[in-house]
């Protein structure tokens, strides 16, 4: 059981039943788990960015479709506690006594401008007295999403994040943008994949012109997937379809990491119980 379920557990029976007895704590948190049971939280990718005009501070804008369901609705108050890497978001009852912890802060949740959509804007230095050790400008975190509860780690250095998605029941990635382009990945490009546990590389096809049984050939000898860049309303794209993601072990919902250079983009899975989650 995380640290995070076992808080749950603690602020749902403080304020339903204002349980104080701890052997009554614990029967109740072993009949959650058994209740209850594990469940996968739901991941998204956070970005640290800097405000570049006085007061100079770091900030971090939480923006999810999930937000509203999850309990983060505009006017909520919510409890932030910093973490090594990271901090954690919580929702409280207006009603419920609330007991400042040792760097916390309690902030609302906001609507964000021209969009309906609840956001919760946190600032990694939002007074003196409140910081997140180990976050700058430019870090991603992974954001693992729970009902009432937002947790948020730091991940590995990578030029990109992104969310595994799904398509007809099947894992789904796009890649799209003018950076693909800029790594000499243009439209009718020729993309060869290589696939491991855990990594996805595509490379440039270097080959000159080819015929497509040469093609063929050669990635059957170099165990070599082959795919090609197209363009949709003069947009570079890139899709890496459920059986090259399933054989790497990518799933739905998996966070994946990109490093990139010219001629060459790789993909990565980072571990994230070993972030925490």
């Amino acid at each position: 059981m995380t640290e995070r379920r076992l808080y749950i557990c603690l602020v749902y029976l403080y304020v339903k039943n204002n349980v104080n007895d701890r052997r009554n704590i614990e029967e109740c948190i072993r009949n959650y788990i058994l209740v209850k049971g594990p469940k996968k939280m739901k991941m998204g990718i956070l970005r640290v960015t800097a405000i570049h005009k006085p007061v100079y501070r770091t900030r971090i804008h939480v923006r999810s479709p999930w937000l509203a369901s999850m309990g983060f609705v505009q006017g909520a108050l919510v409890s932030v506690a910093p973490l090594q890497d990271g901090f954690t978001l919580a929702v409280h009852d207006k009603n419920c006594t609330l007991i400042k912890g040792k760097g916390s802060k309690f902030i609302h949740v906001g609507i964000e401008n021209k969009k309906n959509n609840p956001v919760c804007q946190l600032g990694v230095y939002l007074t003196q007295n409140f910081s997140i050790p180990g976050l700058s400008a430019g870090d991603f975190l992974a954001a693992g999403y729970d009902y009432g509860t937002i947790e948020a780690r730091k991940l590995p250095p990578a030029d990109k994040y992104v969310v595994v998605a799904s398509q007809d029941y099947s894992a789904y990635l796009r890649l799209s943008g003018g950076w693909l382009s800029d790594i000499g990945f243009i439209s009718d490009t020729i993309v060869t994949v290589s696939l491991a546990h855990g990594y996805i590389t595509l490379s440039v096809w270097k080959g000159g012109t080819a015929t497509y049984s040469e093609l063929v050939k050669f990635a059957r000898k170099h165990k070599y997937q082959v795919i090609q860049d197209r363009k949709n309303q003069q947009v570079t794209i890139l899709d890496i379809t459920g059986y090259l993601l399933n054989s790497a072990g990518f799933a739905k919902g998996d966070i994946a990491g990109i490093h990139y250079e010219y001629g060459m983009i790789r993909l990565f899975k980072p571990d994230l119980q070993l972030l925490g989650f």
